[in-house]
């Protein structure tokens, strides 16, 4: 701990004093119930109080009386939060409570989405959706309906309400949402706001209905409340929306009003969300630090300021604080990963630390409708059963052998190991990993070695040894004596050309010739060398994810022709729920490569192939082909399995791949699930 003096340090926001400098900013786990906390969503954020960070704020939480119905993404249902109904401040006091009990802080965000709202989900209440103009969202096509002044006031006044109620429930402070492309923001962007009303022509205009939110909430709650503002500094849509130039000039006037205490310096909007929630690779740890700088010069000593995007560990949080850059340093992926960060590094054991990968599945959960979960941290949103102090030792220690050391084998080795299991653990390969080991060598995939890092951390503190380059067979593990295996074999590439949307036909002509290579031996060529594929590569993408993209990136930057045919509408379709698409397709449009959906192959016949278009039929000839990578179906490696079931009595299980192919983040669920069970 002695390479860190700031972080450390209390500090007073508003009426807030917190014992450190470490938050998390708001984000969404979708965890609500009845548009309240739910005891999951308060167990969740108890999880990491607990473990040390000193500010927590709570996901996007409507003000607005009318709510937005039913939508997921817009607002309270199911799932979603409103602060504006008074029935659920005993909720939300039993959230405060909660926090406070383990000295730490909690704010809310306040939040309205504006022309990114849903209209039509509820079918009993269908409304126009409004905006400051009659410009619609990045993601969506309905035009907004201009808020008028009634309209303007009666939201303004939801901000008082609302703000009020959460002060009510013991709650230290509310943050307004005015980044990421909402309605607010959607008032400071030159890109949505074309009015000429007192609202719009400049940037004081533009500024003002922030100005009158602040001072609403300012009447209701008075100075006993903590008040901030979440603020994008870049639009990333160059002088047609907020730049950082103009992001100065805001920050003045809401500095001036002496409204806010805080202000939580982010990035990007619905132009440009790769930039609020960047996924691996694509951006610098601490990418912001410029524009935190730059906001501390302007605030000065008015306000403090909070500042995201892409702090991993507790040393880069103090170089934020040691370059001028924030007061506090958000901390949200990290800390999702691991909610005991702090707490571990304030013990000196910062080496047991898990470390974020980025993989950014806690936000594509979002996108996808479900409820917020990480790959790296099974634990998330399962905190009441799966949270710390519930691994228990076992009753019985057993000897188990896991055979497999991927994801799902090096998960449930190491959870069987802390509950005091004799475990062996079998590895065919000469490392562990499994498929991680492959998709880590891809351009930008470099932080998946984070999963095996973490893994292998928890296995070395059980003193458990991989055994490298042991095939395992029934009799070899016979000899073992265990009284339980566990098969953690993964999954196997599929050449056949068997895909679902040709069900007429059970492989594809011309699967069988040597230029035909499934996805894991053509990246795996690839990348000891480029070449040996030849000059001209075709790879189908039938699984909409990473690996035929990131293979078309190895191709390109080797100067080979590639072109990526996929049946799908849109190529790597997977990875926009990342947020990986957008930077993914730029870097490949620099190499050329080309890209053809709603595409796929009628035969292969040695250097020439037919592709046809899904829709119409038509076809056409691709020729000189040296190479064709297929990405299709995985089947499971499962041979071990059955024969162990067949032809012994001792107790085995399928996890992971092995199981069914899935994703890693299944794997290392199962894992967690099995070492917790037997």
């Amino acid at each position: 701990m002695s390479e860190f003096h700031e972080i450390w340090k209390p500090l007073t926001i508003g009426q807030t004093t917190v014992k450190n400098r470490i938050m998390m900013s708001p984000h969404r786990q979708s965890y609500a119930e009845d548009n309240m906390p739910s005891d999951r969503l308060i167990a969740y954020w108890v999880e990491r109080a607990r473990g040390g960070a000193a500010l927590l704020s709570g996901e996007s939480t409507s003000v607005s009386r009318r709510l937005a119905r039913a939508s997921q993404e817009a607002g309270p249902s199911g799932w979603r939060m409103t602060a504006y109904e008074k029935r659920v401040i005993p909720k939300f006091a039993e959230l405060a409570d909660a926090v406070h009990e383990h000295d730490c802080r909690m704010f809310m965000e306040l939040s309205y989405f504006g022309a990114n709202q849903g209209a039509r989900v509820d079918i009993d209440d269908w409304y126009p959706i409004r905006g400051a103009s009659r410009v619609p969202s990045p993601g969506g096509t309905e035009i907004p309906m201009p808020m008028d002044q009634a309209f303007i006031n009666e939201l303004v006044a939801d901000y008082g309400q609302s703000a009020a109620n959460m002060m009510a429930a013991g709650l230290d402070g509310v943050e307004v949402h005015a980044a990421h492309g909402y309605m607010p923001m959607q008032f400071l962007s030159p890109a949505f706001n074309k009015r000429t009303d007192r609202y719009g022509g400049s940037t004081k205009a533009r500024a003002q209905l922030l100005i009158e939110i602040g001072e609403s909430i300012r009447k209701r709650v008075g100075s006993r409340l903590t008040v901030g503002m979440r603020l994008s500094f870049d639009e990333y849509i160059g002088e047609a929306g907020v730049t950082p130039d103009l992001a100065e000039e805001y920050l003045e006037i809401f500095a001036a009003s002496g409204y806010f205490d805080f202000f939580s310096i982010s990035s990007g909007s619905y132009h440009s969300f790769q930039y609020a929630v960047p996924p691996m690779g694509s951006v610098d740890e601490a990418f912001l630090t410029s524009h935190g700088q730059r906001a501390k010069r302007v605030v000065g000593d008015r306000a403090k300021i909070f500042l995201a995007g892409r702090v991993l560990d507790l040393e880069t949080a103090e170089r934020v604080i040691v370059e001028g850059a924030a007061d506090m340093v958000a901390m949200v992926r990290a800390q999702i990963a691991d909610p005991l960060l702090v707490k571990k590094t304030l013990e000196g054991r910062a080496e047991e630390v898990i470390r974020c990968t980025g993989a950014n599945e806690c936000l594509a959960t979002g996108f996808l409708g479900r409820e917020m979960h990480c790959v790296m941290n099974p634990t998330v949103g399962r905190e009441q059963k799966w949270g710390e102090g519930t691994l228990r030792s076992a009753n019985k220690a057993k000897r188990i052998v896991v055979v497999g050391a991927g994801p799902a084998g090096l998960k449930v080795a190491g959870i069987l190991g802390q509950r005091g299991h004799d475990v062996v653990l079998l590895e065919k390969g000469s490392q562990i990993g499994g498929r991680i080991n492959l998709i880590k060598r891809l351009p930008t995939r470099g932080d998946w070695q984070a999963v095996i890092d973490n893994l292998s951390m928890i296995l070395r503190k059980c003193g458990i040894e991989p055994n490298l380059g042991v095939e395992a067979t029934v009799d070899l593990l016979k000899d073992e004596e265990p009284d339980e295996i566990i098969c953690a074999t993964g999954a196997t590439w599929d050449r056949t050309g068997f895909s679902t949307c040709r069900p007429d036909r059970e492989t594809m002509p011309g699967f069988d010739q040597e230029n035909v290579l499934d996805i894991g031996t053509a990246v795996a060529a690839a990348i000891n060398d480029p070449q040996s594929l030849g000059k001209k590569v075709l790879i189908v993408d039938d699984i909409g994810g990473y690996l035929p993209i990131g293979l078309a990136e190895v191709l390109g930057n080797a100067g080979l022709a590639v072109e990526v045919v996929s049946r799908f509408d849109v190529v790597a379709g997977d990875l926009n729920a990342t947020l990986d698409r957008p930077f993914v397709l730029g870097r490949l449009a620099e190499l050329d490569v080309q890209l053809t959906s709603g595409h796929f192959i009628e035969s292969i016949q040695g250097p020439i192939v037919e592709i046809y278009e899904t829709w119409s039929r038509r076809t056409r000839l691709v020729e000189e082909i040296d190479t064709v990578a297929l990405a299709m179906l995985r089947s499971p490696d499962d041979d071990l399995y059955h024969e162990l079931v067949s032809s012994t009595d001792i107790s085995v299980h399928r996890i992971g791949d092995a199981l069914n192919p899935r994703g890693i983040a299944e794997a290392i669920y199962e894992g967690e699930l099995i070492g917790r069970e037997l």
